[in-house]
């Protein structure tokens, strides 16, 4: 049969909402975190272009 509502754990409620918002917004990244790996990944591939094109026209 259908479980009693005693076994049912009020303090770690999944379904709760400001649980749930809470935690969604230690574990995200802020709006700075966001813009530093945007920059450093954008800088990576501008420095992997250039040493390609150093590369290709023998320079290094």
């Amino acid at each position: 049969m259908a479980k009693e509502q005693e076994d049912y754990d009020w303090i770690n409620d999944p379904f709760d909402e400001k649980k749930i918002a809470e935690e969604r917004e230690r574990m995200g990244m802020s709006g700075t975190s966001k813009t530093f790996v945007g920059v450093g990944c954008l800088l990576f591939v501008l420095g992997f272009i250039v040493l390609i094109g150093l590369l290709l026209f023998g320079i290094l």
